[in-house]
């Protein structure tokens, strides 16, 4: 499946927006507003299936390609890659919150940035919509 994620620009309220997700555990947490406006530039990403890994690659705005790299899709696995803070620990870190909330698979993810790479390797807006998308059962990665 082929994806493309626009970036966004905040205007004010940067993480507001999903933060307030937290309210559930913690009523006293105001909520959040954020204005933002979208942009051309995003993420482009192919995804398919895999059975037992989150499998990574990605091609910068220059052209420097990173990966494929592989872990196992196990919780451990995902966490000990987080916590590095190497180039691929935020999709880890996000895999490894994806893994421990929903039922899911491993996913062999490909992508490549309009973006700035400060901001869109470390960026998992294009994660979110993805898993939470009605395709995500198509290729297999909910179950």
């Amino acid at each position: 499946m082929k994806i493309f994620v626009p970036g966004r620009i905040c205007l004010f309220g940067e993480h507001s927006d999903w933060a307030g997700g937290y309210r559930r555990f913690n009523a006293d947490i105001e909520k959040g507003y954020t204005l933002l406006t979208g942009t051309n530039q995003g993420i482009y990403a192919e995804v398919q299936p895999h059975p037992n890994a989150l499998v990574l690659s990605s091609t910068t705005p220059e052209g420097e390609r990173h990966g494929p790299y592989e872990i196992p899709m196990e919780a451990g696995a995902l966490l000990e890659v987080a916590q590095r803070g190497d180039y691929w620990s935020y999709m880890a870190g996000v895999a490894y919150q994806i893994l421990t909330h929903y039922q899911v698979r491993g996913v062999d993810w490909s992508s490549t940035t309009t973006r700035p790479i400060c901001r869109s390797r470390r960026d998992s807006r294009p994660v979110r919509p993805f898993v939470s998308s009605p395709r995500a059962p198509l290729i297999g990665f909910m179950t």
